[in-house]
């Protein structure tokens, strides 16, 4: 925000509390896809790609689209919406496929069968 020549407000501290839910949506799509998917780490990480990530893809270009118009408005919360939700999904998408599955190939996180006991 500082980047941007934004200082804090009520309108920034409104967006900074949406962050959480866009920020970690594509992860725990990937992550969940990854746990149910069947195999090694590699055939996981295939599996997850192959069953959401067209689903995750195009969530994000939905999300990216609806926010460009939402740049021309005169009211300067929609302005800053949009542009906050265009960042925030954008860098949310690439963290996602790019380092969190890396992450998870590099790793090799085993997944136990069975669920959690509780």
């Amino acid at each position: 925000m500082v980047m941007m020549g934004w200082s804090l407000g009520s309108i920034e501290s409104i967006l900074i509390g949406i962050t959480a839910g866009f920020s970690v949506d594509y992860v725990v799509h990937l992550a969940h896809a990854y746990e149910i998917a069947e195999g090694d780490t590699y055939a996981r990480v295939e599996e997850a790609f192959a069953d959401l990530g067209i689903s995750v893809f195009n969530g994000m270009v939905t999300s990216v689209a609806a926010s460009i118009p939402l740049f021309f408005c005169q009211l300067q919360f929609f302005a800053k919406f949009g542009t906050f939700l265009c960042l925030t999904i954008a860098f949310s998408w690439l963290f996602a496929n790019f380092v969190f599955m890396s992450v998870l190939a590099t790793l090799k996180i085993p997944i136990k069968k069975g669920g959690c006991r509780l």
